[in-house]
């Protein structure tokens, strides 16, 4: 039986803890779009699940996906440049990334796009803010639903940067653990 869930994720650590959490309950994903997962009852079977987010593009890629075909993880779905990727739970555990570095490098992919937002939120803010401070002489109602508009892209940036830079270390390894490492 097909069972179709519609969630949104802004951190993608959420996303995949919640997709093990389906996959623990014998739910296997077939699709994914747009926020709509699409999940199959194969219990008792249960799944695991991972988000990656590829350096590769094109043949590379595929020859990636190939690759961990073999390896028994499949690819599901993907979409907005993430790939999705499942791994039957009585195969062992869906370990991808083990080296410190490649955890480091896949922790930036993964919260780049939060930083990237909120630089572009802020500088749109401060220069329409600039732009309506040496435009606008009246100081009416429109100044003010400007002004106020304004004031939230700047506030919203600095949020989705924080949010990304906090992602950030929050998922990343120490250096101080690096070094016990290698």
């Amino acid at each position: 039986m097909r069972t179709s869930v519609k969630k949104a994720f802004l951190d993608i650590q959420n996303e995949e803890n919640w997709l093990n959490e389906q996959g623990e309950k014998g739910l296997m994903l077939v699709g994914y779009h747009n926020g709509i997962y699409e999940f199959e009852d194969v219990s008792p079977a249960k799944y695991q699940y991972k988000i990656d987010l590829p350096a590769y593009t094109g043949s590379r890629k595929k020859d990636y996906l190939d690759f961990l075909a073999q390896s028994g993880i499949y690819f599901v779905a993907e979409y907005g440049g993430r790939v999705y990727l499942k791994k039957n739970a009585a195969d062992g555990p869906l370990d991808m990334y083990t080296g410190n570095e490649e955890i480091n490098q896949q922790v930036k992919r993964r919260y780049t796009y939060l930083i990237t937002i909120g630089v572009s939120q802020f500088l749109l803010g401060l220069c329409f803010l600039i732009q309506a401070l040496q435009s606008m002489q009246q100081r009416g109602v429109p100044f003010w639903i400007v002004l106020v508009v304004d004031v939230g892209l700047l506030i919203s940036g600095l949020i989705f940067f924080i949010m990304g830079i906090r992602k950030c270390v929050k998922y990343s390894i120490p250096k101080e653990e690096r070094k016990l490492w290698e």
